[in-house]
């Protein structure tokens, strides 16, 4: 079997992240301390990226972005979403 990750350990990510000050998700850079990988025996696999400040929350692939850009795209998303249900 072989695996390939989106990411590796030691890369620099960005993350949404709620920054209550401003009121609003903003993209936050992370580097990537390790990195998880579970395989059932049904064949599931599930990989998860731990982050340098919480070594305990996991991400998954799709929670995690390989550029700012990338990251302020998805911020500005959840962003609208939260505007569009306060209305």
């Amino acid at each position: 079997m072989k695996i390939e990750t989106k990411f590796n350990a030691g890369d620099t990510i960005w993350i949404k992240e709620f920054n209550p000050e401003a009121k609003k998700f903003m993209p936050e850079l992370w580097p990537i301390y390790h990195i998880n990988i579970w395989i059932s025996k049904d064949g599931n696999i599930d990989i998860r990226y731990y982050l340098g400040r919480n070594w305990w929350q996991g991400f998954w692939e799709d929670q995690i972005y390989a550029t700012e850009e990338e990251c302020q795209l998805a911020c500005d998303q959840k962003n609208d979403e939260i505007y569009q249900r306060k209305k």
